[in-house]
């Protein structure tokens, strides 16, 4: 059975980072959590979850290169077959880990890595943005989705290089992997990504209603300590006024 191994940097995650966490947990061999200088809840937040799997560090404020570098000595570390890398804002639903791990199980040895992809949250968990304004593309692949799983193995010499917010994964000849795409499969069940629900990053756009049969991320429903912030807020009158002025202009410009 192949050994999963998730890599979480996180600062000042304090509102999601509960449910990214709990979202994988049962799903991955281990969990390595380390912090740059979270100045709010984040770290109790993460000590409420008791596992042998959480391996966490408090690594202190750090410059972008140091960022970058962090990353890489969690992957000098790490004796798994693959790596799955997760952020503090990314919370998984039961589908998309589930497919991304039968993936790995099933299929795994023939592929460098996975495609995931994600909803980009908008106001609340109940929204997200049209598709148009995902600006990744990987092979044909194009949209809101990135890399989060990676085949260790398959891959020697992964590094990454450049700085932090625009480091990347390369291989042992310095191509990106998302430069050497060959037959990569695509996890179309999605992850969800709550970056711009965090005050620093908030974005008005009214974006589309998820289905009403959605399945929303189990955590959602597990029992969560008090201090951990109920993620079924909805967004008020003042975000639905302003996103409504917004949300015409944003969609005019990505077409033009």
């Amino acid at each position: 059975m192949p050994k999963i191994s998730a890599h979480c940097l996180v600062k000042n995650e304090q509102s999601w980072i509960w449910y990214s966490l709990s979202s994988v947990l049962d799903w991955v061999d281990e969990i390595l959590v380390w912090d740059t200088g979270s100045d709010d809840k984040t770290v109790q937040n993460i000590k409420t979850i008791v596992s042998p799997k959480i391996k966490f560090s408090q690594l202190g404020p750090l410059s972008a290169e140091q960022l970058t570098q962090a990353r890489q000595n969690m992957l000098n570390r790490s004796q798994s077959d693959w790596m799955m890398i997760l952020d503090g804002d990314e919370i998984w639903t039961e589908m998309a880990i589930a497919n991304s791990v039968k993936f790995i199980r099933d299929t795994g040895k023939r592929h460098k890595f996975l495609i995931s992809r994600y909803k980009n949250l908008l106001g609340d968990v109940y929204h997200y943005q049209e598709e148009a304004a995902g600006g990744y593309r990987i092979g044909p692949h194009n949209g809101h989705l990135t890399i989060r799983f990676v085949n260790l193995l398959a891959n020697p010499g992964l590094h990454y290089r450049g700085n932090y917010p625009l480091e990347g994964l390369s291989n042992g000849s310095g191509q990106l992997l998302q430069d050497v795409y060959m037959t990569e499969p695509v996890v179309d069940a999605p992850y969800f990504h709550a970056t711009h629900l965090r005050q620093q990053k908030f974005k008005y756009e009214l974006g589309y209603k998820m289905p009403d049969n959605f399945e929303y991320p189990k955590c959602f429903y597990l029992p969560r300590p008090k201090i951990i912030l109920s993620p079924w807020e909805k967004r008020d009158l003042r975000y639905i006024l302003i996103a409504s002025l917004q949300t015409p202009l944003k969609y005019i410009k990505r077409r033009l």
